[in-house]
């Protein structure tokens, strides 16, 4: 019978993991507070959305902390978790949550216009218009974040280098909106499983799947 032996720096290793993610995820979850209570005592429904789009604005430091954070681990192999998490909080504050606000807004306006083109003929026509759209503008606002991890570009370089590595590197960038659009339907469906289990593991994946643009992203 195949048996896996670990050595003791291999279950530090696992345990140092597990440990930092559930921390992150903790943190995460702190820096979320109104959104999590806007999940708990509204409904999802149009009439709400603005609520929840203002509730949303703190997602986007919080996003670029944990991302920075567990790029950190990708390539350091260790971190301060609380200490690195609230820094990169701090420091990436004013660009992430400018980026983050201007794709809220954007998407906010697509999904009033999906509402009013509903009870219309021309929806059929429209609608791959407004999906593709919003894919790209999720698109741009993860790269963006990712990008922020080692770079300090100005808003509109980072959004311009957004856009061309969601085009150039379209492979890749997909995949982390993929896997973006799965924790937003788990934490529609689950959310206190998605604020608690999956965003460290799932922004682990999407560090490491944006690893190569990163790598020639920070020598800019």
């Amino acid at each position: 019978m195949f048996r896996m032996n670990l050595s003791h720096f291999q279950y530090a290793a696992i345990f140092n993991y597990g440990y930092w993610f559930l921390i992150l995820n903790l943190y995460f979850s702190i820096a979320n507070i109104p959104f999590i209570l806007a999940l708990s005592t509204l409904q999802f429904v149009p009439s709400n959305m603005i609520y929840y789009f203002i509730t949303l604005i703190p997602m986007g430091p919080a996003l670029a902390a944990l991302i920075a954070s567990l790029n950190k681990i990708v390539v350091e192999k260790d971190i301060s978790v609380t200490k690195d998490f609230w820094k990169f909080y701090k420091g990436s504050f004013p660009t992430s949550i400018l980026l983050w606000t201007i794709t809220l807004a954007l998407l906010f306006i697509l999904m009033m216009d999906i509402v009013v083109f509903m009870d219309k003929s021309l929806f059929a026509i429209v609608s791959p218009f407004f999906i593709i759209l919003s894919i790209l503008l999720l698109n741009i606002a993860i790269c963006g974040l990712v990008i922020l991890t080692k770079t300090k570009h100005k808003l509109k370089t980072l959004i311009i280098l957004s856009f061309y590595y969601s085009i150039k590197k379209f492979y890749l960038t997909f995949l982390n909106m993929v896997l973006a659009c799965f924790f937003i339907f788990i934490l529609l469906v689950k959310p206190v499983f998605a604020f608690m289990v999956l965003p460290s593991l799932i922004f682990f994946l999407i560090v490491r799947n944006s690893s190569l643009f990163i790598r020639n992203e920070s020598v800019v």
